[in-house]
């Protein structure tokens, strides 16, 4: 009767077990947990309420922070890299929010890349010439016609829009100060009593996802585009509107952190825990 070395095979399938949990590890995404805000946060760009929160990302030059009370979620991403502050700025960013039952995720975009022929006309604002090398120069170019805040869906499609300067609902900042560049955001939750026009579905103790991306928008509009979206009626200051369409590179997966070099996309993703 033939015999069969049972602790061999025992053995490499063991080997194999591991290394597939190691393959599994590389591809996870960080768990980081939000910490409470008590009325500290103001979001005008600055860093200093947000004190030493900041979670870095691995060879990225970026770090990121996260807060939150019963009505609202604050998040901060700061960056001294010049190629991503150029990029974030010039090709958009959109942050996507996940809730912890996968439905209802939303993405807002801000800042919202702009037709080049705007950009054009802001580089060549009395007759100033956007040198390469000024990179400074180009930057402040660049937050002089951020002016608009856009939530999506998760197919892109645009279904609420506000200045990002409100003081109710979504709002945004950019700062730029001793070349580092100052993201933050605030986002309604649920519970949120003074803003219901439209609303990130989570609430505190609810485990849900963060994706930062930059990427490519349409700049053309379709005839869709200039409807008013079913979803929202438009925020202070702005008309609602269906969509700036574009390609964000899809929703799905955990994707590596840092995105695909110099020309690809910024990608970082996180599981929050909020309190």
């Amino acid at each position: 009767m033939k015999k069969y070395n049972f602790s061999g095979i025992f053995r490499y399938t063991g080997l194999l077990f591991l290394f597939i949990l190691s393959l599994n590890g590389c591809s996870s995404v960080p768990e980081v947990t939000s910490s409470h805000n008590n009325n500290e946060i103001v979001v005008d760009g600055k860093q200093a309420d947000w004190g030493n929160t900041f979670t870095s990302v691995k060879n990225e030059n970026v770090a990121v922070a996260f807060k939150n009370d019963d009505e609202n979620l604050y998040i901060c991403l700061i960056t001294s890299d010049n190629r991503k502050i150029v990029k974030i700025l010039s090709s958009g960013l959109t942050v996507w929010l996940y809730p912890s039952d996968s439905k209802d995720v939303i993405g807002i975009q801000y800042p919202v890349r702009k037709p080049l022929e705007e950009l054009r006309s802001v580089a060549n604002e009395n007759r100033e010439s956007m040198e390469p090398s000024d990179i400074n120069g180009r930057i402040q170019k660049l937050l002089k016609v951020q002016n608009e805040l856009i939530i999506v869906d998760e197919n892109n499609i645009g279904v609420f829009s506000s200045s990002p300067d409100v003081e109710k609902g979504f709002r945004a900042k950019i700062g730029y100060n001793m070349n580092q560049l100052v993201y933050e955001l605030k986002v309604p939750l649920t519970r949120n009593k003074e803003f219901t026009q439209f609303v990130f579905r989570a609430n505190p103790q609810d485990n849900i996802r963060i994706k930062f991306e930059t990427g490519k928008v349409q700049n053309k509009r379709s005839e869709t585009d200039q409807q008013e979206s079913p979803r929202g009626n438009g925020g202070e200051g702005m008309g609602g509107h269906r969509g700036r369409g574009g390609n964000y590179g899809g929703m799905g997966g955990n994707r590596k952190d840092g995105g695909a070099g110099n020309n690809g996309p910024l990608e970082y993703e996180f599981k929050v825990k909020l309190i």
